[in-house]
């Protein structure tokens, strides 16, 4: 009764209302799980819908029926997918496949392995991504009759699939099938999305005038429709296309598109990440730094937002998704040792190494990151004026190691004092030959006052003060936190990225790329409090 009234909500309601308060006076579970099932279908506001589906989750947790709990995991994942929460969705979909093949429901495993199969494709799995999608490609194909929505879905994330892993001519064919069989089963809207797909696979293969009128029927029928993320994506190729037409003026203005769009949903693919880098070149060979700066901002967002979601799908995906399954047929293998298949146990050990493997790559990067937080907020905490030192006191310690005399010794320490309190080590070509002629006496005497006073050599000197001085800007200055780490290596003195890195690591025991990142996440938090 309740999905014959589902037009009229109040009549709908109604026999929902009835069926849910009998199934708690009969303490049926089952019928309850039904209850708030109907109320999910009926209500139109997604809070409440959201309500529903958690007591859906709540009450059938326990069950193993063919529907549940494995549809209600379902529809929440799709829920927070459509919120833009991937790991959420992701957690959810796992459960899902895992219920589904426990309950022998083959609809929701297809479809829930159907959904991690597009997560993994935002993650870069491209082959196993392929591999999943065309598995229920042979499913969804033939029951397309019964469910055509999910078989086109399925045939646009596997046309998707196909050009991520530069298989274009098969991508081709399924966009074209797409397209004829949204005209079949009356499916026109979703005719565009295998018409953006097509643009996207003619830009690969460099058919660049075809693709751009792909594309923009693309974006002209996704601005009727309103599906912002995907009129993101005909953007950002768009642009592509338009810039290897030779158009850049119009090809940026595409990629403007792609930002303005993000700022409204705030969500972005991780392909869409070089629309930024295209926008900080375009301006910097223009020399507009206002906009240089906002776009470097704007990645700085971007990248946080696909460190936030997708770093936790690669973890997951790998260790709740693909471990088990590898697991899985390790025990299968096992099983078939009593048939005794003698060549199971090269295959079991292969599988036992890359388990182990893999569970020792995970506890090593986790020391690892433990380990750099613990050196960032050491280096964060430190104080930054240098510790200052009794002069005439480190002389008399010393002066026994050197045949300089002593007021040679004091002249030049007081010397190096100056040349550190004015940064004159930020020169990038600075010498040992250089910086005694300017101090009136030799390299060699130099050299030896630097060993003997400082500890270290010439060259170590110079490299920690500017190491040095790096942090304290890095700290006090946001615009110099938005400086490539090669504009940052150049500002301080150092002649090449490569050299200012190895320095900063060896002095820090963590590379200067995490340690402004990590500074920027401190900063932020710091402000809020």
């Amino acid at each position: 009764m309740v999905y014959k009234s589902t037009q009229d909500s109040s009549k709908a309601i109604l026999y929902a209302k009835s069926y849910l308060n009998k199934a708690k006076i009969d303490i049926d579970t089952v019928k309850i799980v039904n209850g708030f099932f109907f109320f999910s279908i009926i209500t139109k506001d997604e809070k409440t819908i959201e309500k529903y589906l958690d007591s859906m989750i709540l009450y059938s947790k326990n069950l193993n029926t063919k529907l549940y709990p494995a549809l209600p995991y379902f529809n929440k994942g799709k829920m927070e997918y459509n919120k833009g929460n991937f790991k959420k969705a992701l957690d959810l979909y796992l459960k899902t496949n895992e219920k589904a093949k426990k309950s022998g429901n083959t609809h929701l495993f297809y479809a829930s392995k159907k959904s991690i199969g597009i997560l993994k494709s935002r993650i870069g799995e491209y082959p196993t991504a392929l591999k999943e999608l065309r598995q229920c490609y042979q499913y969804f194909s033939k029951r397309k009759k019964e469910k055509p929505g999910n078989y086109l879905r399925t045939l646009f994330a596997l046309s998707d699939a196909y050009n991520l892993n530069k298989k274009l001519d098969s991508a081709t064919y399924i966009n074209v099938l797409g397209y004829t069989e949204s005209i079949t089963f009356k499916d026109e809207d979703f005719r565009h999305y295998f018409t953006l797909n097509e643009g996207i696979n003619l830009f690969d293969k460099k058919d660049f005038a075809i693709a751009r009128d792909s594309l923009a029927n693309a974006i002209k029928e996704f601005k009727i429709n309103g599906d912002k993320a995907n009129l993101s994506m005909a953007y950002f190729f768009y642009g592509k296309t338009l810039s290897a037409l030779g158009q850049e003026k119009d090809a940026i203005s595409s990629h403007i598109k792609v930002d303005e769009i993000f700022q409204e949903i705030d969500e972005i693919m991780p392909n869409n990440r070089e629309n930024y880098e295209i926008l900080i070149n375009y301006y910097k060979k223009l020399g507009d730094k206002d906009n240089q700066l906002k776009y470097i901002q704007q990645l700085i967002t971007v990248d946080s937002i696909l460190h936030t979601n997708y770093r936790y799908l690669i973890k997951e995906v790998v260790q709740n998704y693909d471990t088990p399954r590898l697991l899985s047929e390790k025990q299968k293998i096992i099983d078939s040792l009593e048939t005794g298949k003698k060549t199971s146990y090269t295959i079991i050990s292969i599988l036992g190494i890359v388990c182990l493997s893999l569970f020792i790559l995970w506890l090593i990067n986790r020391k690892r990151q433990k380990k750099y937080k613990r050196r960032f907020e050491e280096l964060y905490h430190k104080k930054d004026a240098p510790e200052e030192h009794d002069t005439k006191t480190i002389i008399q310690k010393k002066k026994t190691k050197l045949t300089i005399p002593e007021e040679s010794i004091k002249e030049i320490l007081n010397k190096l004092t100056i040349f550190e309190n004015e940064l004159g080590f930020m020169r990038s070509d600075l010498s040992i030959t250089l910086l005694a002629k300017k101090f009136g006496t030799n390299s060699k005497y130099l050299s030896k006052i630097i060993n003997t006073y400082k500890e270290k050599s010439f060259n170590h000197y110079i490299n920690d003060l500017r190491i040095h001085q790096s942090i304290i800007k890095l700290k006090t200055d946001s615009k110099f936190r938005n400086y490539t780490i090669k504009a940052i290596a150049e500002e301080i003195g150092f002649n090449t990225t490569d050299a200012f890195s190895k320095a900063f690591y060896k002095q820090n025991g963590i590379h200067p790329s995490y340690f402004i990142k990590e500074l920027e996440k401190q900063l932020k938090t710091t402000q809020k409090h």
